[in-house]
């Protein structure tokens, strides 16, 4: 390669020139586009702080200069801040502005007043006493003036999107605004949002609230990893979308996944791990901004798996040496077992003879984790096993696994079908009224032995098809079943060989299971007094039944319940609420986990619920208030007290003093009717009497009368009655 020659080094160099020149110019075009001549500018202000990125730029100029700190500000500059950029301005009247990230402002003097117009982004203004400042939205103009005297600063968060409003916001001090369309001035609400439209209207911004639907700790079941899991919530306010953020943490550091959405509900459909997991909602108002988030919740992800199957293992061989009849084929019997999630209830399982099981030699279904097959002839075999949840959620198929039965004849017999000792067992349930140490605690099964068997497998339904059954491994040929419930039941048992060939079953026998009633303990008569009636409670209680879920307790004014209040308890005592006055009839029934009648109804018993109002006060009658009575004998007087009956009172009580406090009693008695005669000596001058009523029943007394008085005079003018 040759060197270059004198010629292209010159070009080369002053093509290094040009592209230097050029770069240069990039970063500033000050020298193309010269700044403008500012002794023409009106000032206004100065650049108190910049940070990062900002550019300042004249109305009259072309190009953006940046604006450094304690540069000049003129009428119609613009100020641009950059990502994570910042100034802040000082104006000449003391306002300072103060200018967030990514935001873009022009600053114009009008008739001695600041106005400014916020094209978009965010800022802090800080207002000098006296001072006002117009703000542009849209085509109008919004004006803030700082109140004089203001015992702190004014301080006003601006904030504009590009959808056209204006959002404020006063952190501090007073500020006043004119309401064009109320045509009032008002004061701006302090540490509240408003917005102005770009018509200049003034709206209050509703704090926006988030209302989450989806309930905390749910738990997702997933059949397949990529199953719905919807999210439902509501919000009130300013919110223009949503994010939904889903996270391994509860500080969620390592968000795992997150959603944007304008609807009020999200589905998600990522995969994700089984395991426990926090979500939380943001809300963004209209301008991009975080507006709030909701309170942490916890979640649950458990994928639905397929059952494994344990017995029979893979590729087995069963080897098995039958006795049969020459008109019999070879033919046996086997069992399946698997384990499966707790969430799986029911499982059907299937046996094919090929391994895509499109020959299906039989399926059944049950509730436990074993089934046996059919009889089936010597070959090989594929089993598979699903699971169902209580919601019929169906999980996938396990791994079919394949087994070959190899049969020979004439080498062993079947184990013989079990006898049973008792075809029918009647058991009632022990109470605690008659439970004793010799009662048995649960029914017994029990059957003759057979010779050459490994052990037994009991079924228990409730059905003589036995559809659905209990079953039990025995060693032992006789069993205490103790996760009895009351009820029939039907009951026959297998006997396995040494080599696991089953019996033909037993016959069937019947379990039957009986229960005493429940007895309702007699209730408390409600006596009430008031101004006016109305619900009263009353304990009750009844005797425990076991294997009671709940009670139903029925109360009705009609013997016959035509139309009865019902309540359900938890246990056999509680409180009954009476709602009105009346003869009432109670029963109790017990009921089962499936809220079915587990007894009959118990004894009826009666609670009777009475009312009365409260007694009054006696009305006085006789002798009238401040009577003046003349003795003209020496012997005791005669003077008859009466007063109006009462209504409910069964007696009076009545206190004569001769101290207008009743400090000191005279007479004092209880009488029966409502008249009483001073037979007794008393004291010449001013004589103080009072009543009240009273009922002996329930001990209670009306208030007392209001007192009267009567003035004893003698001729002899003598200080007692002689």
């Amino acid at each position: 390669m040759s060197r270059f020659g004198q010629t292209e080094k010159i070009i080369f160099v002053c093509a290094i020139v040009a592209l230097l020149a050029f770069s240069y110019f990039l970063y500033d075009d000050s020298l193309l586009f010269p700044k403008a001549n500012n002794g023409k500018l009106e000032l206004i202000g100065d650049v108190a702080i910049s940070q990062n990125d900002v550019r300042r730029k004249n109305l009259d100029t072309f190009s953006w200069v940046p604006a450094s700190r304690k540069d000049s500000v003129y009428q119609n500059d613009s100020i641009f801040t950059g990502d994570r950029s910042e100034a802040t301005i000082q104006l000449q009247d003391g306002t300072q502005i103060k200018i967030q990230p990514n935001s873009l402002i022009t600053l114009n003097l009008k008739n001695g007043q600041m106005n400014l117009d916020l094209r978009y982004g965010n800022l802090v203004g800080e207002l000098a006493q006296g001072s006002s400042l117009t703000i542009k939205s849209g085509t109008e103009e919004f004006k803030l003036e700082s109140q004089q005297g203001s015992p702190e600063k004014s301080k006003i968060q601006f904030n504009k999107a590009h959808s056209g409003n204006v959002d404020l916001k006063l952190l501090s001090g007073d500020v006043k605004y004119v309401d064009k369309k109320k045509q009032a001035v008002k004061e701006l609400p302090k540490n509240a949002v408003v917005a102005v439209t770009k018509k200049g209207e003034v709206k209050q911004v509703e704090k926006p609230q988030l209302f989450l639907k989806t309930a905390d700790n749910t738990n997702w079941l997933r059949i397949n990893p990529d199953d719905p899991l919807p999210f439902e919530w509501d919000s009130k306010g300013d919110v223009a979308r949503f994010e939904l953020e889903i996270s391994p943490t509860e500080d969620f550091s390592h968000v795992a996944i997150s959603k944007l959405t304008q609807d009020k509900k999200a589905q998600v459909v990522e995969p994700l791990e089984p395991g426990s997991y926090f979500w939380r909602l943001k809300a963004m108002d209209h301008n991009g901004q975080l507006a709030t988030t909701s309170p942490v919740q916890h979640m649950q992800i458990t994928h639905l798996v397929g059952p494994q199957i344990t017995t029979p293992t893979q590729a087995a061989q069963i080897n098995l040496e039958l006795k049969v009849k020459p008109q019999e084929s070879l033919e046996t019997s086997t069992e399946i077992q698997w384990r499966a999630q707790e969430s799986l209830k029911n499982f059907t399982w299937q046996v094919a003879s090929d391994a895509e099981f499109t020959t299906i030699v039989k399926e059944g279904q049950t509730n436990t984790l074993a089934a046996v097959t059919p009889k089936l002839p010597a070959g090989t075999y594929w089993v598979r096993v699903q699971g169902q949840t209580e919601s019929q959620k169906p999980s996938p198929w396990s791994e079919p696994v394949s087994f070959t039965l190899n049969l020979f004849a004439h080498k062993e017999e079947r184990p013989s079908r079990p006898i049973l000792v008792t075809k029918k067992v009647d058991f009632k349930v022990p109470t605690g009224k008659d439970r004793n140490p010799a009662s048995p605690e649960s029914p017994k099964l029990a059957w003759k032995p057979v010779l050459q068997t490994k052990n037994y497998i009991l079924q228990i339904s409730k059905d003589a098809s036995f559809k659905e059954v209990e079953k039990y491994d025995v060693t032992q040929n006789q069993v205490s079943w103790s996760q009895y419930r009351p009820g029939q039941y039907f009951y026959r048992v297998y006997a396995r060989g040494l080599n696991g060939l089953m019996s033909e079953p037993s016959e069937t026998g019947t379990i039957d299971i009986n229960m005493d009633g429940l007895t309702l303990d007699p209730m408390k008569t409600i006596n009430a007094i008031g101004q006016a009636p109305g619900p009263k409670e009353t304990p009750i209680s009844w005797s425990e039944v076991p294997f009671a879920k709940s009670y139903l307790v029925q109360m009705d004014k009609d013997k016959n319940f035509t139309h009865p209040q019902q309540l359900e308890y938890s246990s056999n005592a509680g409180t009954l609420t009476v709602p009105d006055p009346g003869r009432y009839h109670v029963r109790v029934q017990a009921m089962d986990e499936s809220n079915k009648p587990l007894t009959g109804f118990s004894n009826i018993e009666e609670v009777l619920y009475t009312f009365r109002t409260p007694l009054s006060s006696p009305s006085l009658l006789e002798p009238f208030n401040n009577a003046s009575i003349f003795l003209q004998t020496e012997m005791e007087p005669f003077i008859w007290l009466e007063w109006k009956k009462v209504e409910g009172a069964t007696s009076y009580r009545i206190e004569i003093s001769d101290k207008a406090d009743f400090s000191r009693t005279l007479i004092a008695k209880s009488l029966q009717g409502n008249r009483y005669l001073i037979k007794d000596r008393v004291p010449l001058g001013k004589i103080y009497w009072r009543v009240r009523a009273e009922s002996k029943g329930d001990a209670e007394m009306s208030e007392w009368t209001e007192k009267r008085e009567f003035t004893l005079y003698h001729q002899k003018n003598e200080t007692f009655v002689k």
